[in-house]
């Protein structure tokens, strides 16, 4: 067990410099996931808009004073001069984003059916007008409606009623069915996770590889006994003991940081599918220490392999929000089937899917055509070499 042993003295050498690694990209992990699960515990709830409004009332009635209370209830009235250049640099500037002017005579208007227009001036790009443009709609429509359907009601007790009626509110609770709630930090960490472990496992291969790569430790290599295939079998041993260590420590901690983790059903696919990952990357690892030819490369290309698919599979940015171009290039990367594989044991129902098995399966395969590829290439350079 020579050369397992050369290895493991080489990783114990090496240790603090990787644990550097693995303590940065456990700290960035744990941060991105807490970040990430709190937007989206924001997105997943409900919370009316309230927009900045300018609203300029031409005539003074019950109907005007009674619109304008309700929609300082549903809107930040701001207080601008009446003067087109204030009102244009409001808008630009974005002091409001809508302005509302009633026109003398709208509220004869309005009781006679046929009501004056309401002249509105808004920002083209601000969506949360349409949350205004709601306000609206809802007092003078609901209005509208008891005018109709109370002929003989004077205009206070219609105020009255649509006042009434709109200050009941609706409450809005966002729940999830067929099964229980998925744990969002749970999937934003191990999601993340594929971008700590390959990066570590890079590193620390790269750094052994190279060192069987140094030309009077090959030489004596070749002449000692000990076979070539024993040769080969040590080395991915070594790394194997240090993939497992880095699976291992990267599990634990998520154990330690995450105070309501549990080991159910969905946390052991979680894991499973996070062990497929440490196969695949020790894979990618063999692979790319087999090509390196330089030791000042070797923090490069682990950004490169780490970084670059994580950001067109999933892991930063969503696969919900990348384009169909994105997730067609991200296909070739063993990441977007192990994030894939994440998200659906997350959203995980009463009943298995079997999409979950599929893309692991992918995803090993990936580690096996590394490993294939790695000993291809080793066996290509030693009879070049030779």
């Amino acid at each position: 067990m020579q050369v397992f042993n050369v290895s493991m003295k080489v990783l114990k050498r090496n240790a603090p410099s990787i644990l550097i690694y693995l303590g940065i990209f456990l700290g960035l992990s744990l941060l991105f996931a807490s970040n990430s699960s709190e937007q989206e515990a924001e997105y997943a709830s409900f919370e009316t808009v309230k927009t900045p409004v300018a609203l300029f009332l031409e005539e003074d009635t019950p109907l005007t004073r009674s619109f304008e209370a309700y929609l300082k209830e549903n809107a930040y009235l701001v207080t601008v001069k009446d003067e087109e250049k204030t009102l244009a640099d409001a808008l630009y500037f974005r002091i409001v984003t809508y302005v509302i002017r009633i026109p003398e005579g709208f509220t004869d208007s309005f009781l006679d059916g046929e009501p004056l227009p309401i002249v509105k001036e808004t920002l083209p790009d601000a969506i949360t007008n349409i949350y205004t443009d709601l306000s609206i709609e809802n007092f003078f429509n609901t209005a509208r409606v008891y005018i109709e359907s109370l002929p003989d009601a004077s205009l206070s007790e219609v105020l009255e009623k649509t006042n009434s009626t709109l200050s009941v509110k609706t409450p809005v609770n966002v729940e999830t069915y067929g099964g229980e709630k998925p744990s969002s930090y749970t999937r934003f960490y191990f999601n993340y996770m594929s971008y700590s472990m390959v990066s570590i496992l890079v590193l620390g291969t790269s750094i052994i590889m190279l060192l069987w790569r140094d030309l009077p430790l090959l030489r004596r290599t070749e002449v000692s006994p000990l076979k070539k295939s024993s040769i080969q079998l040590q080395k991915v041993m070594s790394l194997g003991v240090f993939t497992l260590l880095t699976f291992v420590l990267l599990n634990v901690f998520y154990f330690l940081v995450n105070r309501n983790a549990v080991l159910d059903d969905k946390t052991l696919l979680h894991i499973g599918n996070s062990f497929i990952l440490a196969f695949t990357s020790m894979g990618m690892s063999f692979l790319v220490g087999t090509l390196l030819k330089s030791r000042n490369a070797i923090t490069a290309v682990s950004n490169v392999v780490s970084l670059g698919p994580s950001f067109i599979s999933g892991v930063f940015v969503p696969q919900a929000l990348l384009g169909e171009g994105v997730l067609t290039l991200a296909k070739v990367t063993p990441t977007y089937y192990y994030v894939t594989a994440n998200e659906l044991i997350a959203a995980l129902g009463n009943s298995m899917n079997e999409k979950i098995y599929t893309n692991m399966m992918i995803l090993f395969a990936f580690g096996i055509v590394f490993f294939l590829l790695a000993f291809y290439f080793g066996q290509r350079r030693k009879t070049t070499s030779s």
